[in-house]
């Protein structure tokens, strides 16, 4: 499987989106990403869940609930990496009067303001700043530029503030579910599952049905949740967001900015640490238009079987057990094979 996440890598970082691309460039961009998913995708996932009121009521409702990276317990989770240096010497370099000289003698030759300051501005800004560039005097930039060192203390505290956002953000605006590869993971029945005591739904999602899906409104409708699942980069060196928090900075500075790849927010949340390998872990990613400030989103998806802790107590079991046979679907049961010399969970047919 890891060579099937290191080609799921490599097709990933290739795919590119930018925010004012339209929708049917979209799908055959992603075409062949979404494909290859397909095709690697398990046809048993596992979620590991502790046993409590919400949960139930979860599984009875076949609800997945999807929450955002700020209440996983990892706090490198969908955090953003990006070059500080860099995005400082970019504001610095495109402040300095060495710049601004030839960009205004490049202006009066009769060259054109380059275009990426229209992205920026909007047209009929950068057109303002285009006249006021052409006739700056070198005694003009020599004044605003000492007016910039003196405030420059707290300009830069600001774009500091600015940044925070930026790293904040995307672990605020991405909703996710978290599935394993395994059922017999001792580690995550521990982290995940109340210490055995709590349960594992088994989900097949080679053959979704999903409400989304069988609904006749489709995309027409605004209470519509899409959704991918993706499985989890484990890579030593993080998600480079450079550009996203370049793309941010600009937005807040009241730039008309537009975002390169709107693909940041999936991948910023599918690179992890090798030392969380051991889950073998699939994302599912839940989004729908003005999800901004919501705690969560919740899909609904029918799982197929039920696994109950080694240490799940009797009345708990008897819960999760009287709705999985109101469902009809499978139940097992872990346990620890005590003449076995081996550290593995099994599991048997109830």
């Amino acid at each position: 499987m890891e060579t099937k996440r290191s080609k799921f890598k490599e097709i990933l970082e290739k795919v590119s989106i930018p925010e004012t691309m339209l929708q049917e460039e979209r799908k055959a961009l992603l075409s062949p990403l979404i494909e290859y998913v397909n095709s690697i995708t398990p046809s048993r996932l596992f979620r590991y869940r502790p046993c409590n009121e919400m949960q139930f009521d979860a599984f009875y409702n076949n609800k997945i609930y999807a929450v955002n990276a700020q209440m996983f317990n990892v706090p490198y989770d969908c955090l953003t990496q990006y070059d500080k240096n860099y995005l400082y010497n970019s504001i610095k370099q495109g402040s300095s009067i060495e710049a601004i000289k030839q960009l205004r003698d490049h202006l009066n030759n009769g060259g054109h303001l380059p275009e990426l300051w229209k992205s920026l501005y909007g047209e009929k800004r950068a057109k303002m700043i285009k006249d006021i560039i052409c006739n700056t005097t070198d005694g003009d930039l020599e004044r605003q530029v000492l007016a910039f060192e003196v405030n420059k203390k707290d300009f830069f505290n600001n774009i500091d503030k600015i940044l925070k956002q930026a790293e904040d953000y995307l672990r605020r605006s991405t909703f996710i579910a978290c599935f394993s590869e395994t059922v017999k993971s001792i580690t995550m029945w521990s982290h995940y599952a109340d210490s055995h005591k709590g349960f594992v739904l088994e989900y097949d999602f080679k053959n979704l049905n999903c409400q989304c899906d069988i609904c006749d409104k489709k995309s027409t409708c605004n209470d519509r949740v899409f959704y991918n699942i993706y499985p989890i980069i484990y890579d030593n060196r993080r998600y480079n967001a450079t550009s996203f928090v370049e793309y941010y900075l600009g937005l807040s500075l009241g730039l008309n900015a537009k975002m390169n790849d709107t693909m940041y927010y999936t991948k910023a949340a599918l690179y992890k640490s090798p030392q969380w390998q051991y889950e073998k872990e699939w994302r599912l990613f839940l989004n729908k238009n003005n999800s901004i400030g919501l705690s969560s989103l919740n899909i609904q998806i029918k799982p197929i079987a039920v696994y109950y802790g080694n240490d799940m107590s009797a009345i708990n079991k008897k819960i999760i057990s009287d709705i999985a046979k109101e469902k009809g679907i499978k139940e097992y049961q872990m346990y620890i094979d005590t003449q076995s010399d081996r550290y593995a969970m099994k599991y048997r047919r109830i």
